[in-house]
């Protein structure tokens, strides 16, 4: 971003806390890549409420088209749109307890959609399941500093393994709640939260928590299954050489408690090399009124990347040990969903399901671009559907009676180009193609949320501006 609205941080600071999921490179359409990051650097800005302040506005325009070939879904989501984001933070008052106070606000307009072909998640949705012609929301959060605690309550974008803001359309998801960041131990971030309702990537208004695969019945459409508040724990380790341990507890109440614990590290070979192993374990138990289910799930995920001469290598691997799939809350999308094999389409996450992927990203600095990055990947998968519970509440509809060797694959493709100098510096220009195909058994005769034979296409301009 031109002029980026950040204080400076310290080394130590920065490399204290993740950006983003291991998995993420090469996924990026976010409109922002590092909350966390900006909310430590809250911590280091000198007082001042007017002296602190920070205002930008991105330029998004967005395009994104589905073709579905086969399986449940009965339309072609094809939705064009332009956005328009402000952003402001305050700097802290000069008092014991410093208050400052993040606002943003929104407009989206549609450009054009595809015949009355919604549903791509761009823009909400009439009663017809038509594009509506525009949307907008506005929120505001206060947030409280003393010395290495900051406090945030109301509106805010949420990063961390079990809540996090999904980005991956034209504006991003945001929760309403409080949310704690603490760094008062060396190299250890602190990291506790309750929201109680979400306001989804193409809506203005605030919604209950549901979760992506439990809160929809065999027709398709949306059950009663909300959750009225999701709490949350957690904490983050970053040790020498690259460690990194972090490990998070939470509860969304009446439906489950969700444990998360993740290890990665940065080793150096020689000069060139350098290898990135990590490893990722949820375990996911129904609590409370169990809406939706019995759920006793494991799930486990790991890679290697090795990096050398600016191009990477990844292989993940990826295993779920349930009769249910790897759940999360709705929108917390693959920029942020801590799982290996999770892609542009699908998430490898089904019941029983083993997967491994490899991707290949490299600069095409060769072609005079410096800025110019290509990210290939593919990953396989297998799952056994006949292990669902067809009675159950939230996962029945994903029964097959003909799924025991439910087989799928994924293929991504994508290229970035970020303009490095001039007048528009930092607008960037992303394509991304992803083609998803279904072999026998893999899509449930209940199950219309659209896991399907498809090619997605999606092409996205952002222009970040600081204006002060």
């Amino acid at each position: 971003m031109r002029h980026l609205p950040l204080c400076a941080l310290a080394a130590g600071l920065l490399q204290a806390f993740p950006v983003r999921a291991d998995n993420s490179e090469g996924q990026k359409d976010a409109v922002f890549t590092g909350v966390n990051q900006r909310q430590a650097a809250d911590l280091t800005i000198p007082p001042g409420f007017v002296e602190g302040s920070r205002l930008y506005a991105l330029v998004r325009n967005y395009y994104f088209q589905r073709d579905n070939h086969s399986g449940p879904a009965t339309n072609d989501p094809n939705e064009w749109a332009q956005g328009f984001l402000l952003s402001y933070r305050s700097g802290f008052t000069d008092t014991p307890i410093g208050v400052g106070i993040d606002a943003h606000g929104f407009l989206g307009l549609k450009l054009d959609g595809g015949g009355g072909s919604g549903g791509a998640g761009l823009l909400p949705l009439d009663s017809s399941r038509k594009p509506d012609d525009d949307f907008s929301s506005a929120g505001a959060a206060l947030k409280f500093r003393y010395r290495e605690t900051l406090v945030r309550a109301g509106d805010q974008l949420v990063e961390n393994p079990l809540v996090a803001s999904g980005t991956s359309r034209l504006f991003p998801q945001a929760y309403r709640g409080v949310t704690l960041k603490n760094h008062g131990l060396q190299d250890l971030w602190v990291d506790a939260g309750f929201v109680d309702s979400t306001r989804l990537r193409n809506q203005s208004g605030y919604s209950d928590l549901t979760t992506a695969y439990g809160a929809r019945n065999k027709a398709g459409v949306a059950a009663d299954r909300e959750s009225p508040h999701e709490g949350w724990a957690g904490a983050i380790y970053s040790g020498p050489w690259g460690l990194q341990i972090m490990g998070y507890g939470g509860q969304l109440q009446d439906i489950w408690n969700q444990y998360y614990l993740g290890i990665s590290d940065a080793i150096p070979v020689n000069e060139t090399l350098t290898l990135k192993p990590y490893l990722h374990y949820f375990k996911t138990r129904d609590s409370g009124n169990s809406q939706l289910g019995s759920i006793d799930n494991d799930t486990y995920s790991a890679g290697l990347a090795a990096t050398a001469y600016g191009q990477t290598v990844t292989l993940g691997l990826q295993k779920v040990d349930s009769r249910t799939p790897f759940d999360y809350l709705a929108q917390n999308d693959r920029i942020f969903l801590y799982l290996s094999n999770s892609q542009q389409f699908a998430d490898f996450n089904g019941p029983g399901e083993k997967s491994w992927r490899v991707q290949y990203e490299t600069p095409l600095a060769f072609l005079s671009l410096p800025t110019l990055q290509f990210t290939a990947a593919y990953t396989k998968g297998e799952a056994d559907l006949t292990r669902v519970d067809p009675n159950s509440p939230g996962y029945g509809y994903i029964y097959n009676p003909d799924g025991k060797d439910a087989k799928h694959w994924e293929r991504d493709l994508a290229v970035k180009y970020v303009v490095p100098a001039g007048p528009a510096k930092d607008l960037s220009l992303t394509m991304r193609w992803a083609a998803h195909r279904e072999g026998d058994g893999y899509t449930a005769p209940g199950n219309t949320r659209g896991n399907s034979s498809a090619d997605e296409y999606r092409v996205i301009v952002d222009y970040p501006i600081s204006l002060f």
